[in-house]
């Protein structure tokens, strides 16, 4: 049931992302770890970023530009930054032993958290999110 659920959320996804590309931000990242979201694992390299807020349903796309594969993920929950000092673009990762997952986004307006499995001793790793001038 919850594989069903999940298929069934990943594909609304990935036809959201493909109706609402337009109004998506890009960004691009240099991530230096291997890490999980949505579901997959993600290689160390650069990442083209991109949020896409229409339907009131957050999507995130994240691109590895050096293995051309990508991933999309459903945010669990976002909000807007609490002080000037707050509006960051970055991408912020919960590790814990080997392992790296991403927990939130802050793209300048809002900030984005993901689903992370709670561990002890766990540590954030940041990466810092830059304007993709490929546009």
């Amino acid at each position: 049931m919850k594989l069903a659920a999940f298929r069934l959320t990943m594909t609304a996804a990935v036809i959201l992302a493909a109706v609402t590309t337009a109004s998506a931000q890009n960004m691009k990242a240099e991530i230096p770890f291997p890490f999980q979201t949505g579901g997959a694992h993600m290689q160390p390299g650069s990442y083209q970023v991109s949020v896409s807020r229409s339907a009131g349903v957050p999507v995130l796309a994240l691109y590895n530009v050096d293995q051309r594969r990508s991933v999309l993920t459903l945010s669990q929950a976002s909000a807007s930054p609490r002080t000037k000092a707050d509006f960051k673009t970055i991408l912020s990762f919960a590790c814990a032993e080997d392992r790296c997952q991403l927990a939130s986004v802050q793209d300048g307006s809002m900030v984005y958290t993901f689903h992370t499995a709670k561990a002890s001793g766990t540590r954030i790793a940041t990466v810092v999110l830059r304007p993709d001038r490929a546009e």
